[in-house]
C-alpha cells in the first residue's frame, strides 16, 4: 500500500527527526488536555491511541495511569515506540501493528483517541460501526481532525495543491474529513464539535507563499474567529464522541 510505505519512510528516521522522534509531549498541550477533560480520569482505564504515530499521545495517557493500546499501520512507528517503552521500562503501553478497521479484534475499551487519523480511513461508514462496537457503552472518543467544510479550501486542494511549486503535505490517499463522514458518526454516537481556532487564512502562506508572511494571515484568522458562524470553516476541529 502506497500510504503505508509513505509513513514507514517517515518513521524510519526514528530519533533523528522531530516528526518521528519518540518523546514525552508537553503535558500542557491543549489538544491532549482537551481530550483528558472529555475522558475524565484515565487511571486504570484502557485507551486505544488510534494511529499512534511517534507515540507522544500514548506516553501522555500512560503518564496519567491509563493502559494504552497503541496501534498504527506503520511497522516502523510501532518498532520505535516499542523500543522506547522497553528502554524506559514503560509497561502500560502496548504497541501493535494494526489497521483502524481491525480494532474489532481487541477487547472493548473505555476510550479511543485519534489525531489526524479519521480522514485516512475508508470506507468510513464501515469504520463508524466498528468504532462504536470497539468502545464500551459508557465509553467515549476524542479526535483532533481536519475539516472539509470549506468548499473553497477543498477546491484549492483538488486543483492547485501538488502542482507547480505548491507542496502537497501527507500521503496521496488521504482527504480531509467531510461533513458526510461526520454524519456517519452521528448514527452511532452523540457528537459534539468544537473549533478551538480558526485555521483558514493562514493556509494561504503555508501553501502558496512558501511559509512567508504568515503573521498577517494569522491576524485575519484571529479577527474572524470572533464570529461563531465562520468557525465551522476552520481546517481544525475537536470531535467529541459519547
Amino acid at each position: 500500500m502506497q500510504a503505508t510505505k509513505y509513513w514507514d519512510d517517515i518513521f524510519a528516521k526514528g530519533q533523528e527527526s522531530s516528526y518521528s522522534c519518540v518523546e514525552m509531549p508537553d503535558l500542557k498541550d491543549p489538544v491532549l488536555q482537551k481530550a483528558l477533560e472529555h475522558f475524565g480520569s484515565v487511571q486504570n482505564m484502557t485507551i486505544i491511541d488510534l494511529g499512534c504515530g511517534r507515540g507522544a499521545t500514548s506516553l501522555f495517557f500512560a503518564h496519567y495511569g491509563a493502559n494504552v493500546i497503541s496501534i498504527d499501520l506503520s511497522e516502523r512507528a510501532i518498532e520505535n515506540l516499542s523500543e522506547y517503552c522497553k528502554k524506559n521500562s514503560i509497561s502500560n503501553i502496548r504497541p501493535i501493528k494494526l489497521s483502524a478497521k481491525e480494532i474489532s479484534t481487541l477487547p472493548k475499551v473505555d476510550y479511543v483517541f485519534g489525531s489526524m487519523i479519521l480522514h485516512h480511513i475508508e470506507p468510513f461508514d464501515e469504520f463508524s460501526k466498528i468504532l462504536r462496537d470497539a468502545i464500551k457503552p459508557e465509553g467515549k472518543g476524542f479526535f483532533w481532525e481536519n475539516n472539509a467544510q470549506s468548499k473553497t479550501m477543498i477546491w484549492f486542494r483538488q486543483n492547485i495543491v501538488g502542482k507547480l511549486w505548491i507542496t502537497k503535505y501527507g500521503d496521496h490517499e488521504e482527504f480531509p474529513f467531510t461533513p458526510s463522514e461526520m454524519d456517519e458518526l452521528r448514527k452511532y454516537f452523540n457528537v459534539k464539535i468544537e473549533y478551538p481556532i480558526l485555521l483558514y487564512f493562514k493556509m494561504i502562506p503555508l501553501y502558496l507563499l512558501r511559509g512567508h508572511f504568515i503573521k498577517p494571515f494569522q491576524m485575519l484568522d484571529s479577527y474572524f474567529f470572533r464570529f461563531p458562524k465562520l468557525r465551522k470553516y476552520s481546517y481544525r476541529q475537536y470531535v467529541f464522541l459519547s
